[in-house]
Formats: C-alpha cells, sequence, structure tokens
C-alpha cells in the first residue's frame, strides 16, 4: 500500500478480497461492472489461470473505497495487456467510483501514477467503451480518445405516445400500427419482461434464433460460452430481463435486456421467422419502450451498434471514449504499429492489393 495526497492505493488479487470490494454499496458505474454481472462473468468466461486483479483508492483512514478498477491479465498480438472483464460480452466499461471522489486533476493524475506502478507486470492497459459521463466521474477524461464506439438511447421524457409522436419516424410509426393491427386480428398480442428460471426456455429460443442469424461470425464455442453466460445472468435474476412479444402463446420476438438505475438496456433482439411479414423485431422494440415508460424508467438505451434501426426510434448516438496507455516499451511499439493500420490499408487500396490480400485468405471472391 502507498499513501499519497491524503489518500491509500492498493491492488488486490484474492478473489474473497476483489469480490467483497465489487459488491461494495453507492458507487456509480454500468450495469456491465454490477455485482450481479461480474459475478456471472467470473463465473463462466474467466478462462482457467486468467490472472484478475482491482486497483484501490480510498482516504488514509482507511475508510470506504472511492475508486475501484477491476482489471484482468491477458495476452494479445504478443503482449501482456490488463483490461477490463469483457470478452466480447459488456458493452461499456468503468470503474466504480464514489459520488465523494472528486480530487482535481493533477492530485488524480499522481494517484493514476502510483495505482499504475502497482499493478501486476503487463505491456498495455486497455480500457475501451467507456461512457463520457462515466470516465468523467473517474476524472481521467483527458487521458482518454474517441473510442470509435457510439451509444445509442432515448430518453424516456414523456409518456409513450408523446414519446412515439416525437421521436419515432412517421413512416415506421405508421407501419408499425398497421403490422400491430394485422397480428391482432389473429389473436392476442402481449408483451411482458419475465426473469429467473421462468424466462429461460424464452432465452434460448431468442439465442437460437440469434445464432442461426449471425452463425457465420461466431464459433459455436463463443456461441455456447455466451449462452451458458446469459442464461446464468437471467436465472439470477436480479439485473437482467427477458422481453416477450407473443400472440396467444407462440414467442414472435423477444430481447434480453438489463434493468439498472432507471435505465433499460437492450442487448440481444431476436424475432420468430414465422412473423417476418410482420416486422416482428420493430414491433418488439415498440413493445418494449411502452413497456419501459409504464415502468417509469428514464432512459431506453440500445447500447452500441450502429444499425439503422436505432435512428428510426429516435436514440440518440453518443460517442464513447477509451483509455490505451502503454506501460513498457513493447507496449508503445504496439500501439504504433496499430496507429499505422489506417494508413497501410488506404496504401494497399490504392495499389490494388487490399482485394488480392483477402482472395488468398480465402475471405473474398475474384472478379471475373
Amino acid at each position: 500500500m502507498s499513501d499519497l495526497s491524503g489518500y491509500e492505493i492498493a491492488v488486490v488479487s484474492d478473489s474473497a478480497t476483489i469480490f467483497a470490494l465489487l459488491a461494495t454499496a453507492g458507487l456509480e458505474r454500468t450495469p456491465f461492472q454490477s455485482p450481479a454481472w461480474l459475478d456471472s462473468w467470473f463465473a463462466i468466461l474467466q478462462p482457467s489461470g486468467m490472472d484478475c486483479c482491482v486497483g484501490v483508492i480510498r482516504k488514509a483512514d482507511g475508510g470506504q473505497p472511492l475508486f475501484l478498477l477491476p482489471l484482468v491479465r491477458e495476452r494479445c498480438h504478443g503482449v501482456t495487456v490488463l483490461t477490463v472483464p469483457d470478452r466480447g460480452i459488456s458493452d461499456y466499461h468503468s470503474a466504480l467510483v464514489s459520488p465523494d471522489f472528486a480530487p482535481d486533476e493533477a492530485t488524480m493524475d499522481r494517484l493514476w501514477g502510483a495505482l499504475m506502478a502497482m499493478m501486476p507486470r503487463a505491456d498495455l492497459l486497455s480500457i475501451k467503451r467507456v461512457p463520457p459521463e462515466m470516465a468523467a466521474r473517474m476524472r481521467i477524461t483527458h487521458r482518454m480518445r474517441p473510442s470509435g464506439f457510439s451509444a445509442h438511447a432515448l430518453p424516456i421524457d414523456a409518456d409513450f405516445a408523446t414519446i412515439r409522436d416525437r421521436r419515432f419516424d412517421a413512416s415506421t410509426a405508421r407501419r408499425l400500427v398497421k403490422n400491430r393491427r394485422k397480428l391482432e386480428h389473429k389473436g392476442t398480442l402481449t408483451f411482458d419482461f419475465v426473469t429467473g428460471p421462468e424466462a429461460l426456455s424464452d432465452l434460448d429460443s431468442l439465442l437460437d434464433w440469434r445464432r442461426h442469424r449471425f452463425q457465420e461470425f461466431n464459433t459455436p464455442d463463443q456461441e455456447a460460452v455466451q449462452g451458458a453466460f446469459y442464461r446464468r445472468l437471467v436465472e439470477e435474476g436480479s439485473l437482467a430481463r427477458v422481453g416477450r412479444l407473443r400472440l396467444d402463446d407462440e414467442l414472435a420476438a423477444g430481447c434480453l435486456g438489463l434493468i439498472d438505475g432507471g435505465r433499460i438496456l437492450i442487448l440481444v433482439i431476436a424475432y420468430n421467422k414465422g412473423f417476418s411479414n410482420w416486422a416482428p423485431g420493430l414491433l418488439m422494440v415498440e413493445s418494449c419502450i411502452a413497456a419501459a415508460a409504464d415502468l417509469g424508467l428514464s432512459v431506453f438505451d440500445l447500447t452500441i451498434g450502429d444499425e439503422s434501426y436505432k435512428e428510426l426510434f429516435g436514440a440518440d448516438s453518443v460517442a464513447l471514449l477509451e483509455l490505451q496507455q502503454p506501460l513498457t516499451l513493447r507496449g508503445r511499439i504496439l500501439l504504433a504499429l496499430l496507429g499505422l493500420r489506417p494508413t497501410l490499408k488506404h496504401v494497399l487500396e490504392r495499389l490494388g492489393l487490399l482485394d488480392f490480400a483477402r482472395r488468398l485468405r480465402g475471405k473474398a471472391p475474384a472478379k471475373s
């Protein structure tokens, strides 16, 4: 431990202490750093032997933690990287920060430098997809840069009818009204949220639909691990919800979301192909927004990904931030090489070599 500017700094690596720290109440974070999420993450997604630690900043009198930074150590591109628990599952990342943590920039720079000096040996610190408001609470916005990812969120600041009139694309809203009426002539159309063991069979249907739709992007092993993670998260029941749009007793479409702190975050959307003529995915999103308004939630968050349907519902786009900090010479070299990739790609395209390289790897057909 080290004392600096009236603060106490530590890096904790034993599992029992890590879980006790991450369960500390009153810390601001995204839902992807909540105890329920991290408990499932470490149970399902932490590979055997993966190092994990938590950087801790607290007042020097040994009080409650003010700043917690959970990290894991991985190998990537031949270097050792300290990064947040993710493996392609978490949309947003942040530290866990007390509202009372308010050092000035100079003090935070000293604290940050001391904290990095105590971290396990690694070449690079990589924290991606940080919401700007969390970067500000972490007091390290000046160390960050745009990440290339954006969040897409719809404020729920009125009743559903008003939100639809003000925010939805008018043509899409009319189309959804027509499609909903057509389905309602066939039976009773309902939407609800479920969680816990009751939701598992519907979750399996959603994941199966998604697996068939994106089978060219994910390997069976990746699908199996992600499915096990989502099943555990839903079965635990405190954070995850499965949204169900049903015609009578048949599931037409659904979503997997998180409800946390007045916000619902949508992670998975899938639909039954038997209902394709009625845009079931869009109907499900509309129903979910209406249900969120009825629950008194304040934000409908469609998270990352630039799919065009998010604009149809009037979601605002917010650029996310990232921190890429080299910790060794090897880390500096890697960041420099990664920074050259856009320039190298442009040069190869101009020389006509990029398509040639893709064909050699079997990723693009030869031109006739």
